[in-house]
């Protein structure tokens, strides 16, 4: 057999791995936050029969010949930029308009290389209270937690040393599954929930601290002298009240304002309606259908790789950031914790935080709610490949043909 023949074998094989990539480019043409993907050829290995010389003090140069065998599959990479928006008409569900990714996975997951990354926010609540995506992987984000430093009446003096000090609420920089917070017990005399008042009988009249069904939010825990970082302590019935039903004063000096409700024994989260996303912050916030007050719940995070074209498939929507993405980079939109570190660290004159450990803004990325992202397959783009690779295919046949001619020629020369 002849080398024409085995480079055509070789064009054939090529052809057909490009005709795969165009069927699953127009198969995915609906699938939402599909990337679709792009092959290029490469040449084979070459057989040189005359190597190349530069020639000498009579005769000149001459170039090599070497002679090819086909072609083969060089790369085939994904076009991850930004589709078009497919409207869904449903609140929760969110387009990364920009270069990142959304994080989901398992709860228990400890660092952003455990999680899977995805350009599908079809997003909802399960009855647990956790933001979870179609497929019930929990999404993760940054959760708001009560603010250790919150003083209530803070002078104006006060609070230009310390300017959270009139919010009762912070955005924790710990990476968590977001979840509603848990909803508050009713107020009673035992529990706390008339202040100092001792009889059952004398609170007619009298207003309790909390509404049954205020959301009672998260904590953070000690400082760790080692790392000066801290991460938070979800509050459930079980660490919000002691064994009699009062409420637990923190443990942690550091946590001394911090006002700690007692939670339902049910461990019920907060019952809201209304629930949006804002596209520039992508802080997630509701509203109490219970007692009507705002629920803020979190900030979603959105993760950056080195190259975005590298990621490797996991199945469906979802890649991993493996060998050729680089490095995974957390992200809150808008600059919502610009200049902060994961798990609030914060720069000591002994301890400086790593850079892999800040937290950046996402550049220009933000979120368009209200539908998803639709497939970057174009449908003429595809149709024209389709229509040269059939035409490529069919002439690696042909020289299949005339050399399988040429061979029968050969073969008949002595009859």
């Amino acid at each position: 057999m002849t080398g024409a023949m085995y480079a055509a074998i070789g064009g054939l094989k090529s052809h057909m791995s490009k005709l795969n990539v165009i069927g699953n480019n127009i198969a995915n043409c609906n699938t939402y936050g599909y990337k679709a993907q792009r092959m290029t050829f490469r040449e084979s290995m070459y057989s040189t029969l005359t190597a190349g010389s530069d020639g000498g003090a009579l005769a000149g140069g001459v170039n090599p010949s070497q002679v090819g065998y086909g072609a083969s599959v060089g790369c085939i990479d994904l076009n991850m930029s930004t589709s078009t928006f497919a409207a869904s008409g449903i609140d929760l569900d969110a387009m990364i308009v920009g270069e990142g990714f959304f994080l989901v996975g398992d709860k228990d997951a400890t660092s952003a290389d455990q999680l899977s990354l995805t350009r599908v926010g079809d997003f909802g609540f399960d009855s647990q209270g956790y933001l979870v995506d179609g497929d019930g992987r929990v999404v993760f984000g940054f959760k708001t937690v009560q603010n250790p430093n919150y003083k209530p009446g803070a002078t104006e003096d006060e609070q230009a040393d310390n300017p959270t000090w009139n919010q009762p609420t912070i955005i924790s920089t710990q990476l968590v599954p977001l979840r509603l917070p848990a909803a508050a017990a009713a107020p009673t005399v035992d529990n706390g929930g008339y202040g100092e008042i001792d009889d059952p009988d004398d609170i007619e009249g009298e207003e309790p601290l909390w509404r049954e069904g205020d959301p009672v939010y998260d904590v953070l825990g000690a400082v760790d002298e080692k790392t000066n970082s801290r991460t938070n302590i979800e509050i459930s019935a079980e660490n919000s009240v002691g064994d009699n039903g009062a409420v637990q004063e923190p443990a942690d000096p550091d946590e001394a304002q911090v006002s700690r409700l007692p939670v339902n024994k049910d461990d019920l989260r907060v019952g809201v309606q209304g629930i949006s996303i804002d596209p520039a912050t992508g802080m997630i916030t509701a509203r109490n259908n219970k007692t009507g007050g705002d629920v803020s719940i979190g900030c979603i995070a959105i993760a950056t790789v080195d190259n975005p074209s590298g990621v490797t498939h996991e199945g469906g929507p979802y890649y991993k950031c493996m060998g050729g993405a680089g490095d995974i980079h957390l992200n809150a939109m808008g600059g919502a914790l610009e200049g902060k570190y994961l798990n609030n660290q914060e720069p000591t004159e002994n301890i400086s935080p790593a850079y892999k450990d800040s937290i950046g803004t996402a550049g220009k990325t933000k979120l368009q709610t209200g539908g998803l992202e639709a497939s970057s397959t174009d449908i003429a783009t595809e149709f024209s490949e389709m229509i040269t690779t059939q035409r490529g295919y069919q002439a690696n046949t042909r020289i299949i043909t005339v050399t399988d001619s040429m061979l029968e020629e050969l073969v008949n020369m002595k009859r």
